[in-house]
Parts: structure tokens; C-alpha cells; sequence
């Protein structure tokens, strides 16, 4: 942690001057949009609308991410900012390591993931996921329990699991195209 850290996440986090509804909100968007925007495709994906692929791309950028996250938790242990009487604490948790934030770490490989297995509209899905990703990060240090170091971390180890998951289609898509015969032309 910086100054420059803690400087970003003063001017970010919520204070007592900060209207109620605001507060609201955040806790909201941390609590609930997370699980609402990974529920929200699935009638889509039963109906056959959403690729399976897509949604399944999703899911594993989520469980690499997971994994990576604990990983880097598990190494080093980076205090909160309530942990240091750093600003104001908007909802109760504990004091686990904050390095990577994991919603933000899963909400943006979900993001990743799912925009780019999409087969139209890549920059549509990017925009719509990256701004609940967004939003969940900006929720996160809004509300106190990160700081914004903890946060571009998370934005960052999700989109690189994102993008092995995306590499990792590519390549059984490719390996699966070598081992499909050319189809034989009879003239």
C-alpha cells in the first residue's frame, strides 16, 4: 500500500456526509449484482439463444480466477483498510487478506470470459459485462473494504484468466480442426 493508494481510497470511500441512498446502492450492487448478472443468461443459455460455449467459457475464467485468487491470498496476507482505521466501513466482514478483491477478480473474468467466446457483438457484451464489473469493483472501495490497489489487481487477474480461457478454445478449436478430414471434392 501507497499513499497514493490510500489517497485514491479516501477520495473513493463513503463517509457520513455520503447520502443513504448511495450507501444503499453500493451494498446492493456488492451483495447482489454479482449473482444477478451470472443468473440473469441462464433462461437464455436453456433456451439455446446464449451459447453453451459462452457460458461455459465463463465459469471457467470464474474457476481459474478463484483458484488464482486464493493462490495469491494464501501467499501474503494484505490488511483491509478498516484493518488500518483507514476511512469508513459500509458493511461487516472479516479481516482476511484483501489482495486480490474477489469479487472484482470474478466479476471481471466472468466478464471476459463470457464477452469474448461471444460470436456477435464482442464490444456490446464487453461493455454491458466490463460496466457490472465496474460497478461491483467501484462498490468494493466505495463501501470500505478495499483498496484501489486490491481492486486493479483483481481487474487485472481476471482479465488474464479470462483471456486463457479464450486462448484455451482457441487452441482445442484449432487442434480439433486439424484432426476433421478435408471434405473430398469430386468433380
Amino acid at each position: 500500500m501507497t499513499q497514493l493508494d490510500t489517497t485514491l481510497f479516501l477520495w473513493i470511500n463513503a463517509t457520513d456526509a455520503t447520502p443513504a441512498g448511495l450507501i444503499a446502492l453500493a451494498r446492493w450492487i456488492s451483495a447482489w449484482l454479482p449473482a444477478l448478472a451470472f443468473l440473469a443468461p441462464l433462461p437464455w443459455v436453456l433456451a439455446g439463444r446464449l451459447r453453451h460455449r459462452q457460458w461455459l467459457g465463463a465459469c471457467l475464467a470464474m474457476g481459474l480466477a478463484w483458484l488464482a485468487m486464493r493462490g495469491l491470498r494464501d501467499m501474503f496476507h494484505s490488511a483491509r483498510p478498516f484493518e488500518l482505521g483507514l476511512g469508513h466501513q459500509w458493511i461487516a466482514h472479516a479481516a482476511t487478506s484483501g489482495f486480490p478483491s474477489a469479487h472484482t477478480t470474478l466479476a471481471t473474468a466472468w466478464a471476459v470470459g463470457i464477452s469474448l467466446l461471444a460470436q456477435r457483438h464482442v464490444r456490446r457484451w464487453l461493455l454491458a459485462t466490463g460496466g457490472v464489473a465496474l460497478l461491483v469493483a467501484w462498490s468494493r472501495v466505495f463501501l470500505g473494504l478495499h483498496f484501489v490497489s486490491d481492486i486493479a489487481a483483481g481487474l487485472l487477474l481476471g482479465t488474464l484468466c479470462g483471456l486463457v480461457v479464450f486462448q484455451g478454445f482457441a487452441w482445442f478449436d484449432r487442434r480439433r480442426a486439424m484432426r476433421t478430414p478435408a471434405p473430398s471434392v469430386h468433380s
